[in-house]
């Protein structure tokens, strides 16, 4: 017991004494004289210049403190001379009894002011990293010391900061912790400012979770994530709301792994959710996980981030947008699995493939239900956007590399409408194929295959298709053509072209086309009406009195053409019904519309006669003009006349020797 009361009093005298020889120290050991030793203390280590243009003021009980005044500290060698740092404030508590027991408890850390400016020279080099002629740095202690001298942190407060790198700034900084050294979860809370420079931007951040780790201190768990604020756009009357929350992250930087159960995230009125797992997050980031996008209004969503959607036919599309998908992320690529997307009426699904470098491929095997593209179209007398010279360079330096299979069950284009369309693509290197394409159309077979080649100065199209049993009323609906053949027809076209526009290659294409339409008509020519004229003229009657009903019904037309550099010609035209046969040969342009054919035809049932009678069709094929072949006529009525005299005379033969 006596000894115990010994040790008592000594602990109590020694710490009377360290307490007297502290207030000592203060009341006769002025800090500031030591300016000049902290400055050149900092030249020496850091290479740097410090100015302590205010107070350095020291407590000693009941804690130590250590309170700055205004301060900066300067660029390393090869940076501007603005300053690198500086505050108005920085003060640092030290509880004073654990120091005496070596351990390092602070009570609190706080800096009012901090203005960092952080910048890289010419070499790539940061201003925090220092100079390359700067004297080494202080090694750190073990992780051992570390813990043994820094057991405790009660509460580090930042008051209205300002960091800025590289036309970024990031200003009105606040941030404050609870207790960093101990067991229980610590508080922190964040809220800044941040802009890019660009006048009436702005975006604001505010945060608030708890941090902790485990036992072993291996891992970290971050929990309570809250993270809100907003998003102000120039032209904007009202900043965007966005937010950010998690239940729980748990990171162990030894394993490099984060596990991230469930989260949420919003943007306006666009909502995200799901779950990501991360392995290898400081070395070589891989990540797995879940999104889900929860129905999103397109044509309210698109306009707040600055953009703007295409006008469309049906002022209805482009309104509801959701998806779902299972994701993988890695260096070279990032891949969508059981994607699930829903636009408006059309729903797609399958996986996709996006590569993270320009060596990559896009992958895809997708699926969509059904779709009227004619209700996306632009509005009937609008003009086609043209690429900007920017969107041009852009494309040419960065071609499509892709390779996949796209099947559309039911589609409506130009009003015509496709069944179970399957696209496979493969591009590379400016050179895209899609082959092979196969549809039904409007319940017609069609097998395609399409190459366009990019790789010179003007790209050229290459195509070989073939319809069978297609509606030429509905194919040709929405085209130039529209209303002039009907009629069930079986197509066959091969082809090349060379241009960037419609025109170009209307004026390049070079190739071969057959065609065969049965049980259909010819819109806008009645040749049993124009053989009636012709034969009137022949025999000097009276032209027929019955008008021309405007068409030719057959049961069959047949052709094949030639074309040269956008003009198709024809040697073999031949239309068949019960009442006529029309044979002919002739040129149309495809790029200028004119038509110039000539034909013979002949009204095959009694009373009339067979004699073959010649048209002429002019003009443009979406106005033609048809009349009988006077000079042919009358070449026709010479010749006869010729061999009448001949025949009469005994001398038929004459000209057979």
């Amino acid at each position: 017991m006596q000894k115990l009361k010994l040790v008592g009093l000594l602990t109590a005298a020694i710490l009377a004494i360290l307490c007297a020889v502290l207030i000592v120290v203060r009341l006769t050991v002025n800090p500031n004289n030591y300016k000049g030793k902290i400055v050149a203390l900092v030249k020496e280590s850091t290479g740097r210049d410090l100015k302590l243009t205010g107070d350095i003021k020291l407590s000693v009980f009941p804690w130590v403190a250590l309170e700055l005044g205004p301060a900066t500290l300067g660029n390393p060698t090869g940076f501007s001379n603005e300053a690198f740092l500086a505050f108005n404030h920085a003060s640092v508590r030290v509880r004073l009894l654990p120091l005496l027991q070596k351990r390092l408890e602070v009570a609190r850390v706080a800096i009012d002011g901090l203005d960092l400016r952080l910048a890289k020279n010419a070499q790539g080099r940061g201003n925090w990293q220092g100079s390359a002629e700067s004297p080494a740095q202080t090694p750190k202690p073990a992780d051992g010391d570390a813990a043994r001298y820094w057991e405790g942190l009660a509460n580090v407060r930042l008051k209205t900061g300002r960091v800025s790198y590289e036309g970024i700034t990031l200003s009105n900084i606040d941030f404050e912790t609870g207790s960093v050294g101990a067991e229980h979860e610590i508080p922190v809370s964040l809220s800044l400012d941040a802009n890019r420079g660009i006048g009436g931007e702005q975006a604001a951040l505010h945060a608030k979770f708890h941090v902790s780790e485990d036992a072993t201190g291996e891992q970290l768990r971050i929990a309570a994530v809250n993270l809100n604020g907003n998003v102000a756009r120039p032209g904007e009357a009202m900043p965007v709301p966005w937010d950010v929350s998690a239940p729980d992250i748990k990171i162990n930087l030894m394993e490099q792994t984060l596990v991230l159960p469930a989260f949420t995230m919003s943007y306006s009125n666009a909502r995200v959710s799901g779950a990501v797992s991360a392995t290898k997050i400081l070395d070589d980031l891989n990540m797995t996980g879940t999104v889900t996008l929860a129905p999103l209004v397109l044509r309210e969503f698109v306009p707040r981030l600055g953009g703007s959607l295409p006008k469309t036919r049906d002022q209805k599309v482009l309104s509801q947008l959701s998806a779902s998908t299972e994701f993988a992320y890695n260096a070279k690529a990032l891949s969508l699995s059981k994607l699930q997307m829903r636009l408006d009426d059309t729903q797609l699904q399958g996986k996709l493939t996006l590569p993270m470098d320009k060596e990559g491929a896009i992958e895809f095997d997708l699926t969509a239900d059904q779709i009227d593209l004619d209700r996306y179209r632009a509005p009937e007398g609008a003009a086609e956007p043209t690429p900007t010279p920017s969107e041009k360079a852009a494309k040419s330096a960065n071609p499509l590399n892709a390779n996949g299979t796209f099947k559309l069950k039911a589609a409506r284009v130009m009003r015509v409408d496709f069944s179970n369309l399957r696209v496979t693509l493969a591009a590379k290197d400016n050179l895209m194929h899609l082959n092979p394409i196969e549809a039904q159309v409007d319940g017609a077979q069609y097998a395609g295959n399409i190459t366009i080649d990019s790789r010179g100065p003007a790209p050229v199209l290459s195509v070989d298709e073939h319809l069978t049993g297609v509606d030429m009323t509905r194919l040709l609906a929405n085209t130039a053509q529209k209303g002039r053949v009907s009629g069930r027809a079986t197509l066959n076209f091969k082809a090349t072209a060379r241009g960037a526009t419609v025109d170009a290659c209307l004026k390049t294409l070079t190739g071969h086309l057959d065609a065969n339409v049965e049980n259909g008509a010819l819109e806008g020519i009645d040749v049993a009406y124009e053989l009636g004229v012709a034969q009137a003229l022949i025999d000097n009657s009276a032209t027929p009195a019955q008008n021309s009903t405007g068409h030719t019904k057959f049961e069959a037309f047949k052709t094949s053409a030639q074309i040269t550099n956008g003009v198709a010609e024809t040697h073999d035209l031949t239309i068949v019904s019960q009442v006529l046969k029309v044979t002919g040969q002739g040129s149309a342009n495809l790029s200028s519309k004119a038509i110039d054919f000539k034909l013979l035809a002949a009204i095959l049932t009694p009373p009339a006669r067979s004699t073959e009678i010649p048209l002429k069709i002019t003009g443009t094929y979406v106005d033609p003009t048809v009349r009988p072949d006077v000079e042919a006529v009358a070449k026709g009525q010479l010749k006869q006349k010729l061999q009448d005299v001949l025949k009469k005379n005994g001398l038929e033969g004459l000209f057979k020797r």
